[in-house]
């Protein structure tokens, strides 16, 4: 996160400033209710615009002082700074006020942040090469696509509307009077504490240490990324940590991944390999793999701007691009290149793998440890809701497989699989089209194993009636017209069973380990969310069941 903050009724508040003064010198009834905007209106009414004018150099020039910082800005520019957040602060201000005495508007701004301990390093600690006080709206502009702002914080929506601003930065429009309780096209905020909220993961995931970035610098060096290196964490996923390289000739990802006894699976030679045989082959849909430290387990890829898709942007559309993508990585998968990469993570060839993976995972969690009310709820959960209805889907599928539950599909029935395959791993770039990222899990796999994951993944639902758009194609080239679409109707529950279980992840400490070490320390309690969501898509299997041949 990168963050731009205005300067003028966004962090400094003048209401009770201007009111003052304006009763002081008689121009304004001492009842007149006390915001700026109120003030100002009623000078406009008045016929007193000039007035009105000259009171602002007046206010934002001598009287600077005495105005007022809004309600938890300065806390939140001290909770950026202490977790060494990029923010900075960017004003259009013109030097000096269009009528009356000449202040000096600038030197105004800086006492006041000076004097509110904004650049103090006991209070605050913002540097002050990180004060813009641009003369021009459009030099306003140009300062925030020139300091990468991914979000920026103005009271003004047609600032925020105007189409010079940039495309990629996130917009939020204070409103702390409420005046713009219409408005719809930004991310609305009325107070500094909801603003905070919005923001929370950001500030409080930790940043990187002085320490850690010199330990990366070696590598980056290796791959000609040594001149004005900042790295800035992502919150990507919970698996490995993610970090945005910002250099003298542009952006890339720089990829740590996770390790562990506990967790012996190679996620930087999956996706290695797997990156490697699509770049090789001319394939452009992902990141490009610029460099790898096996020993140390670091990737650095290609920097894909974009988007995470919105939930109603998820259509036959985006759904018949995700399948397209599927289908052009397997064209050529019987050659040599693609047949020496590895099975998939959880790869299943046969109905009773399939079932015994989901069965594992469904046994991990009766082992929950109940140390706390949450962790009670839980395993109450799993064994009162979760596991009896497991028991019966997966009798269900056993009765309807017979001995073919132990049948290894053909090689020419598999496919490769990008694995953990859904929109929760896709960015909307700006040409339009769709990039897929994170293949740390990829390999041989049976297809219908993907598309069950493809449905039942939580974060962006695919609604059924796509079901049909999604098995047809791929039936055509992974196997007979009937088979993988009764495989994989027949899995579906079962799969949507192994996705409760993965959002319930959080209270098993060996995850729980790897999600410490993607967001780089403790991150926010999230159990009681994630057992909420587990219920919700626990119902989705129930009705899941009548799909079952």
């Amino acid at each position: 996160m990168r963050l731009g903050i205005d300067f003028d009724n966004t962090i400094v508040c003048y209401d009770g400033l201007f009111h003052r003064i304006c009763v002081e010198r008689g121009l304004i009834p001492a009842n007149l209710p006390t915001s700026k905007s109120e003030v100002r209106d009623h000078l406009r009414r008045i016929g007193r615009e000039d007035d009105w004018t000259e009171m602002q150099g007046y206010v934002y020039g001598a009287r600077m002082a005495e105005a007022d910082p809004y309600p938890g800005v300065l806390e939140f520019l001290r909770q950026c700074v202490r977790c060494a957040r990029p923010v900075c602060i960017i004003s259009h201000k013109t030097r000096y006020p269009f009528r009356g005495p000449q202040y000096d508007l600038h030197a105004a701004a800086i006492g006041w942040l000076e004097h509110h301990g904004v650049f103090d390093p006991d209070r605050i600690g913002l540097a002050r090469s990180q004060v813009f006080l641009e003369l021009t709206g459009d030099a306003k502009l140009e300062r925030i696509g020139r300091q990468r702002c991914t979000h920026f914080i103005d009271d003004l929506p047609e600032f925020l509307s105007s189409p010079a601003f940039p495309a990629e930065t996130h917009r939020i429009l204070f409103d702390p009077n409420l005046r713009h309780e219409t408005e719809s096209a930004f991310t609305r905020s009325a107070s500094w504490a909801e603003i905070a909220r919005f923001l929370e993961n950001e500030l409080t995931m930790p940043a990187i240490r002085t320490t850690e970035f010199e330990r990366f610098l070696p590598f980056l060096t290796r791959h000609g990324i040594h001149v004005g290196v900042e790295l800035t964490p992502l919150l990507e996923g919970g698996n490995n940590r993610v970090f945005r390289v910002h250099h003298a000739e542009g952006e890339c990802v720089l990829k740590t991944y996770f390790r562990s006894p506990d967790d012996p699976r190679d996620r930087l030679g999956a996706e290695r390999a797997f990156l490697e045989l699509l770049w090789r082959r001319g394939l452009r849909r992902t990141p490009q793999p610029l460099g790898w430290s096996d020993e140390n387990g670091w990737g650095l890829l290609s920097l894909v701007p974009g988007r995470k898709l919105r939930s109603e942007e998820v259509d036959g559309n985006r759904v018949d691009e995700a399948v397209d993508f599927v289908l052009e990585i397997n064209e050529r998968r019987g050659d040599s290149a693609a047949e020496a990469l590895l099975p998939a993570s959880e790869a299943c060839f046969s109905l009773g793998e399939h079932l015994a993976t989901v069965n594992r995972r469904v046994a991990r969690l009766m082992g929950i440890a109940p140390e706390t009310d949450v962790d009670k709820e839980a395993v109450e959960f799993v064994r009162e809701e979760l596991a009896p209805l497991w028991k019966r889907i997966r009798k269900q599928i056993d009765d309807g497989s017979g001995a073919g539950v132990d049948r290894e599909l053909p090689g020419e029935l598999l496919c490769l699989s990008p694995s953990d395959f859904g929109f929760h791993n896709a960015l909307l770039a700006s040409d339009g089209h769709l990039r897929f990222i994170d293949f740390e899990y990829a390999g041989w796999d049976d297809p219908a194993k993907l598309v069950c994951d493809f449905f039942c993944q939580p974060e962006l639902p695919i609604d059924i009636r796509h079901w049909d758009s999604v098995i047809q194609p791929l039936a055509k080239l992974f196997g007979t017209a009937a088979e993988l679409p009764a495989r994989a109707t027949k899995l579906l529950p079962a799969y949507q069973i192994k996705w409760c279980c993965i959002i319930l992840n959080e209270f098993i400490r060996a995850d729980s380990a790897r999600r410490r070490f993607a967001a780089g320390g403790e991150p926010v309690d999230r159990k009681r969310c994630q057992l909420s969501k587990a219920r919700q898509e626990l119902a989705k299997a129930f009705d899941l069941l009548g799909r079952i041949a």
